[in-house]
């Protein structure tokens, strides 16, 4: 397949997670070379588990799909003020129309106004968002006065993603069977993915899956795309 030399570079990717482990090989900053990228992490929280496999499916060195796009962590735990401070940290840092926001977290949650707010100034703003839909293999559509809502789907404000696989026997794409759906999903795109793994090894790998990771694959698509 076509995979442009630009690779995400000069694109900044915002993730919104638990934490990420700078040292892995995957987060290289590629110094030396004759084009370089930033890679910063703001931590009010320390997880990194879940955030390195997220960043590296995007933007990762080895197995990301914009591998020369700037990586932005912002570690939280993942609370609704938290998040807020995360938005409000992006609008007062970020590059509007060079900037991607990955928000892969997902599940019922109560109807924030707040949260809807913040979402529609940063798209009013030039940012573009993706967020995960979820793996209960439920609606994760359901309006704000629901006891279903889910976040940050439910919002309908960011590019939704959920998890499809290639399926050989019909030559096609079936959705995975934990993935959620509604018709607050715009795309889908692999939930079985190779990502770094935020071990003490620079150098760990390891098979995972979930929308967490369809959501920045099809985010470091977008990146190269905007580059």
């Amino acid at each position: 397949y076509y995979y442009p030399t630009s690779a995400g570079h000069g694109i900044d990717i915002y993730f919104i997670d638990t934490g990420l482990n700078t040292d892995h090989i995957d987060f290289f900053d590629y110094e030396g070379f004759d084009f370089n990228r930033t890679v910063t992490y703001t931590s009010y929280y320390q997880n990194p588990y879940h955030g390195t496999a997220v960043a590296s499916v995007a933007a990762g060195m080895i197995f990301g799909a914009s591998q020369k796009a700037n990586i932005h962590m912002i570690a939280v735990d993942l609370s609704v003020i938290s998040v807020l401070r995360s938005f409000d940290y992006i609008l007062l840092n970020a590059k509007p129309h060079k900037t991607i926001i990955n928000m892969s977290f997902s599940g019922g949650s109560p109807y924030y106004q707040a949260n809807e707010d913040k979402l529609s100034e940063l798209i009013e703003k030039g940012f573009i968002l993706f967020t995960s839909a979820g793996n209960e293999r439920e609606n994760c559509c359901a309006p704000k006065e629901s006891e279903d809502f889910h976040a940050i789907a439910g919002y309908r404000k960011a590019i939704t993603v959920s998890a499809a696989f290639s399926n050989f026997r019909s030559k096609g794409y079936t959705m995975e069977d934990f993935a959620n759906y509604g018709d607050c999903v715009d795309i889908f795109a692999p939930g079985f993915v190779a990502a770094a793994y935020a071990t003490e090894s620079r150098l760990s790998y390891y098979p995972m899956e979930g929308t967490s990771f369809s959501s920045p694959l099809a985010a470091g698509v977008a990146a190269t795309i905007m580059s």
